[in-house]
């Protein structure tokens, strides 16, 4: 029979500097799913990698990722191109944890034939999009919808099924966004999700001569034509960065802000694709849509020491507005 005295009590004990250095590591790769670069370890962990030899930073950061590694943390490198290996983000796959199904490409064949078998429903087409995000060319023509079905629902079915047809056949689609009353003549180049149930659709405004992102929902498909992409783009990480911050909503505008040093790091993670250079202890942050900046300093305002006096204004009425609001309620 099995007592307690067989299982001893595992000791206490403060930890040392090389714990402590692997856990903020790890602790780092678990807040940060997309993957943290050399250079972004030594700018959130300089009391660890901030040494003026920089390649010492570089072997410690290596040692370290193997010992973990040894822990049983499966780390690995994202490889982008021919960048420098400064900005391979190392990430921490978390397979246990989120598994995501894998598709080869005679399963995804068949998968087709099944949905498309007859005339797809809105489920079908739903699936579609996410099945088939990178395998266009495998999904067959589409069916036209039943008549019995045929509806509000049933039109942004229609339309989703043209603009993913235009995409595999890169033919340009002339739309009607949300509310507005003109005509666009775009050439649909992907659709993305970016952490919202919403779909965006990447495309060329051949009005606008420029690269746009349009929300899945809002487009109404006017006409599909046969014409080819007048237009040659390469897709950049920059066109996929959804940072709320660059959303068009007023004219650029440039804010300063002193942050305290313990919400330094959550500061830097929120900022991280938008606009901003620090100078000293001052960062100026460029912005599109400065309303996204509130969220922050609404979840965190012990973070703000000082602002722009124009953004502080906004946020205070901001601020009040909602108070206002709660206390109607």
């Amino acid at each position: 029979m099995t007592s307690f005295e067989d299982f001893p009590m595992i000791e206490v004990k403060k930890m040392n500097e090389t714990e402590v250095r692997l856990f903020a590591l790890l602790f780092n790769l678990l807040r940060e799913p997309k993957g943290i670069s050399f250079q972004r370890f030594r700018n959130i962990m300089p009391r660890f990698y901030k040494n003026e030899d920089i390649e010492s930073d570089r072997k410690k950061l290596y040692r370290d990722l193997g010992q973990l590694k040894s822990l049983g943390f499966n780390i690995k490198v994202a490889q982008f191109g021919y960048q420098s290996e400064d900005h391979f983000p190392y990430y921490l796959e978390k397979e246990s944890i989120d598994r995501s199904l894998k598709f080869n490409k005679e399963e995804l064949e068949y998968l087709s034939q099944v949905l498309f078998a007859s005339d797809p429903s809105p489920e079908g087409i739903s699936l579609s999009q996410k099945l088939f995000s990178h395998h266009l060319d495998l999904i067959p023509k589409f069916a036209k919808q039943p008549k019995e079905n045929q509806g509000e629902e049933t039109s942004d079915t229609s339309n989703t099924e043209k603009i993913l047809q235009a995409i595999k056949d890169k033919r340009a689609l002339t739309i009607q966004y949300g509310y507005e009353t003109n005509e666009r003549m775009i050439e649909p180049y992907r659709l993305v999700r970016k952490n919202t149930t919403d779909f965006y659709l990447i495309a060329y405004d051949r009005g606008k001569k420029s690269l746009r992102r349009f929300i899945l929902p809002k487009i109404t498909v006017k006409k599909e034509s046969k014409e080819e992409f007048q237009s040659n783009i390469k897709i950049t990480k920059e066109d996929l960065n959804f940072h709320p911050l660059l959303l068009s909503q007023h004219e650029e505008l440039e804010f300063t802000f002193q942050i305290h040093p313990d919400y330094e790091d959550r500061w830097k993670l929120f900022l991280d694709g938008a606009v901003f250079q620090k100078i000293e202890n001052e960062y100026r942050v460029k912005t599109t849509n400065q309303n996204a900046l509130f969220q922050f300093f609404v979840i965190s305002p012990e973070a703000l020491i000082s602002s722009s006096e124009i953004w502080k204004e906004s946020f205070q009425s901001y601020t009040k507005q909602w108070e206002s609001l709660y206390q109607f309620v």
